[in-house]
């Protein structure tokens, strides 16, 4: 657990009518001084205006802040407010950037910044920028990456990913570890830079934004965008998942109804925005002060939902933004107050740690397994090694079945055992052929005899059915096994088989036979003298090679060339298999490297990932093996596409072949290949067969991103308004 205190950053508003009178700016010791002199106006009541009254009005005030940026870019905002959180968040620890001040004051452009020209994008997009290029640069953690997009606007909240409509499921709740989630919001997981800056893009089209007298495009909601980090070690344990996040947090305003001019709808707006900020305050008020035991947290959805970054379990910079102008310095002043409170607020930090349960299992399936087999070495030095610790097999089962009925039958006077897994299984077919039992006893067709007293006051009909045939059915649960009779062979008789008596069957009409036989004999000899005068002097295999040499030789020649690329393929695959194989064995022995460097490391080294350089340069050759190897097989697959096709070329090419064979065999000859006792379609296709094993499975980047993920949310409005005027 780490104890930091929310670090307070102060922006100010470039502008031309810069208050030099009235502010002091000191950048190298971050101490702000304003001064406002007495006014016999605003000091004395308008009921109290005597001679000698005493102005009490404050003059001066004085803030030192973290860091105070005047005039400063996007880029320095940057590195000095958001480079530190983004490594915090890869190493396990929540953060939090939150854009405070009035109205007007620059707020949403320090958070997201100008779409317009890439050099003044804000806080938002580059913190996503960055995160991947860390992403990227760590060989030795797999890291998934999510997005989410919520606007509490008047106290509703809106999933700005699911279109920006209002959704009544979503809930602010925290799970049994005293976190913050929104239950319902839409979390999209993003491979790359360009996919997370669409999203982020997506929901700012979503967003509710006024006009005033202060700012033309004023944000009239609190937006939260969250980066949700899951992040997994390729060389420590596997099921250890560090669970962090990255709340990008853009508050609306404050802002004084009488400069705004706010009226209607804008009006309830403000109120709303006004309300929460004002419980916001009273939030780090009641955070500042040690003796309170309660903090509001739930007097408001917006200090609800940052309950971690504000007294929780995050790492916190607030960046205050000011206007420095005459007209504005009494929100100035407000403003630092705030920040100034906001300071005094101290966060605890700690890595959140979660356990994936399907590797676990898997992590346990293994350990019971050596478990075992380290057991079995045991019984096995101990003289015991008939003793099997695996589940027993349905064959093992049946024998035990037979033991335990050979026992009860007497046949048996004792059981040898060996072991209690034994024990439970005998008790286990105890149990069956009793129930077994029971269940005859209950059937209406059983019938108890005993081989030595039939029972002879059956009828011979009822005595039948005590006899076990094969096939009957027991208890009407299925048929069961019994012994066959002698008398149940079949014959092969042909008196038999027609079920006629012998004697019976040698007095047929010999005549009637005879002439059957005279008749089958004229239609066999008359069949066989036409195929005969059809079939004279043809030879089916000379006739089919003829074909392929004159009539079908453009088909038998692309066969041909199909074959000779499917070989060529193949042992290309078999090359690329074997590149992949040596490339597999390089990493497996990068990792062995990698793995001994992590044992030989203390657990300090571990916490704080401290990496040498000899380990460094391993990480990155292996990083490099795996592309290759990933590259190798994407090559291989690609051959392996176009093996099929060539596959599927070739049995359409064999088809048509035979098809048009046929064809000109039954034009030439007039018969059809059925005809032949041995069909050409069936002839061995060794000349086009192939035997190989190796059928076997086995600009600025940054810049290109942001301008991609723009130009995709910008074709989506224009499909979208298109959609709307058709409707």
């Amino acid at each position: 657990m780490v104890k930091t205190p929310i670090k307070v950053i102060v922006r100010t508003r470039p502008t031309v009518e810069f208050a030099y009178k009235n502010i002091n700016i000191n950048e190298n010791t971050g101490h702000i001084a304003i001064n406002i002199p007495k006014s016999a106006e605003q000091g004395m009541n308008i009921d109290f205006k005597l001679k000698g009254f005493v102005n009490h009005q404050q003059e001066d005030w004085g803030f030192t802040f973290d860091k105070v940026l005047q005039n400063a870019s996007q880029e320095v905002v940057f590195d000095i407010c958001g480079k530190e959180l983004i490594h915090s968040a890869l190493g396990g620890y929540s953060g939090t950037i939150m854009a405070y001040g009035q109205t007007g004051a620059g707020k949403t452009f320090t958070m997201m910044g100008s779409q317009i020209d890439y050099k003044y994008r804000g806080m938002m997009p580059r913190c996503i920028s960055l995160l991947f290029q860390e992403i990227e640069a760590r060989y030795e953690q797999q890291i998934t990456v999510g997005v989410s997009y919520l606007e509490i606007y008047n106290e509703m909240m809106y999933d700005l990913l699911a279109g920006g409509d209002q959704n009544t499921g979503l809930a602010i709740q925290e799970d049994n570890n005293g976190y913050v989630q929104v239950k319902g919001l839409t979390i999209k997981k993003c491979q790359t830079e360009e996919d997370a800056i669409a999203q982020l893009f997506e929901g700012e089209t979503n967003r509710t934004i006024s006009e005033h007298k202060l700012n033309k495009a004023s944000s009239r909601s609190h937006c939260v965008f969250t980066v949700h980090l899951e992040i997994r070690s390729r060389v420590e344990s596997a099921e250890k998942v560090i669970i962090s996040k990255l709340n990008l947090v853009d508050l609306a305003g404050s802002e004084r109804t009488k400069k705004t001019g706010s009226e209607g709808r804008t009006l309830l707006e403000a109120q709303f925005i006004n309300k929460s900020l004002s419980f916001l305050e009273q939030v780090v008020v009641a955070l500042s002060e040690k003796q309170r035991d309660h903090i509001p947290y739930r007097q408001s959805k917006l200090t609800n939902l940052l309950k971690d970054s504000i007294g929780g379990n995050s790492k916190t910079v607030m960046i205050a933004n000011i206007w420095p102008e005459k007209n504005q310095l009494e929100e100035t002043i407000s403003t630092l107050k705030f920040a100034q409170r906001m300071m005094k607020v101290t966060n605890e930090s700690t890595v959140r740690v979660n356990l994936d349960p399907q590797v676990l299992i898997k992590k346990y399936e293994k350990e019971i397994k050596d478990l075992r087999q380290e057991l079995a070495m045991h019984d096995t030095l101990a003289n015991r090694g008939r003793i099997q610790y695996e589940p027993y097999t349905p064959e093992q089962q049946y024998k035990q079945q037979q033991i335990a009925q050979q026992f009860l039958n007497g046949e048996l006077e004792d059981i040898d055992i060996d072991s209690l897994r034994q024990v439970k299984e005998l008790f286990f077919q105890f149990r069956n052929l009793y129930r077994n039992l029971v269940k005859d006893l209950e059937n209406k067709n059983y019938v108890p005899r005993t081989e030595k007293e039939p029972d002879v006051s059956k009828k011979k009909s009822d005595q039948v059915k005590t006899v076990d045939p094969v096939g009957y059915e027991e208890n009407k649960n299925g048929f069961g096994l019994g012994k066959a009779r002698k008398d149940a062979k079949p014959t092969t008789n042909i008196e038999n088989l027609v079920n006629i008596p012998k004697d019976e069957f040698k007095q047929l009409d010999e005549k009637a036979q005879q002439e059957l036989r005279k008749e089958s004999q004229i239609t066999e000899a008359n069949k066989e003298s036409t195929i005969e005068k059809r079939i004279v002097n043809v030879d089916k295999q000379q006739a089919f090679t003829d074909f392929k040499n004159k009539e079908g030789s453009s088909i038998n020649q692309q066969i041909l060339e199909n074959i000779n690329q499917l070989k060529e393929k193949k042992e290309s695959i078999i090359s690329l298999s074997e590149v992949s194989i040596q490339l597999k064995q390089r990493i497996e022995r990068k990792k062995g490297v990698i793995e001994q460097k992590q044992l030989n490391k203390n657990q300090e080294e571990i916490a704080q990932g401290i990496i040498d350089e000899e380990e460094y340069v391993t990480l990155k050759e292996l990083k490099e093996l795996k592309k290759e190897l990933k590259q190798n097989q994407e090559n291989i697959k690609n051959l392996k596409s176009e093996i099929i096709l060539i596959d599927q070329s070739i049995v359409q090419s064999k088809q048509a072949l035979v098809s048009k064979f046929e064809e000109h065999f039954l034009k030439k000859y007039g018969l059809t290949l059925q005809d032949i006792n041995n069909p050409l379609v069936n002839q061995k296709e060794e000349e086009y067969s192939i035997n190989d094993p190796s059928e076997q499975d086995d600009v600025d980047q940054d810049a290109l991103a942001y301008i991609r993920a723009k130009n995709k949310v910008t074709q989506l409005q224009k499909a979208r308004k298109q959609e709307k005027m058709h409707k």
